[in-house]
C-alpha cells in the first residue's frame, strides 16, 4: 500500500515539475525560477520514487496474513528457521528481520524460501536457526505464499 502511495505522489510530482518548468520558462524574468523550481520538484519526485521502490521490495518479501477465505483453503505446514538476520531497518519501533525458512507442507516436498518479518525482541531471541520449527499455513496454488501466525 505504501509503495502505491509513494509511486502516485512521485508521478504527480513529475507532472507538476514539468508544468511549472514549462510555464515559468516562457517569461524572461522567471526563467531562473523555472530551472530552480523544476530541479527541486524533480529531486523530490526521485526521492519519492526511491521510497516507492523500497516499500515495494519490503511488501513483496514480507510475511503476510491470509484472509479468512484463504486461511480456510490453505494447507498446514511447518517452517524451520535456517537463518535469521536482523536488518538495520525499523518499522513502527520493531526491527525487520530477514528469515531463511525451510517449509514442509503437509503433503509435498520441503522447499526453502526467504522472507522478511517484523519481530518483537522476545521473538527474535527465541529464533535460533535449526532449533525452531513454527506451524504455518501455505497456499495450495502458490507455495511461496505462507502465513506464520507466531510471527504476525
Amino acid at each position: 500500500m505504501a509503495s502505491i502511495v509513494f509511486g502516485t505522489v512521485a508521478a504527480i510530482a513529475v507532472i507538476v515539475g514539468m508544468v511549472v518548468f514549462f510555464r515559468l520558462r516562457r517569461k524572461p524574468h522567471t526563467r531562473a525560477a523555472a530551472y530552480v523550481s523544476a530541479t527541486i520538484i524533480l529531486l523530490a519526485a526521485g526521492m519519492l520514487t526511491m521510497g516507492s521502490i523500497s516499500f515495494a521490495s519490503l511488501e513483496s518479501a514480507a510475511l503476510r496474513t491470509f484472509s479468512p477465505e484463504e486461511r480456510a483453503a490453505a494447507m498446514p505446514c511447518e517452517a524451520a528457521v535456517l537463518k535469521a538476520e536482523q536488518t538495520s531497518n525499523k518499522l513502527n519501533g520493531r526491527y525487520i528481520w530477514q528469515l531463511w525458512l525451510r517449509v514442509t507442507p503437509e503433503t509435498g516436498r520441503p522447499y526453502e524460501i526467504e522472507r522478511t518479518a517484523r519481530l518483537t525482541s522476545s521473538m527474535a531471541e527465541r529464533l535460533e536457526p535449526g532449533n525452531v520449527v513454527l506451524s504455518c499455513l501455505v497456499d495450495r496454488a502458490d507455495q511461496t505464499q505462507i502465513e506464520i501466525s507466531a510471527l504476525a
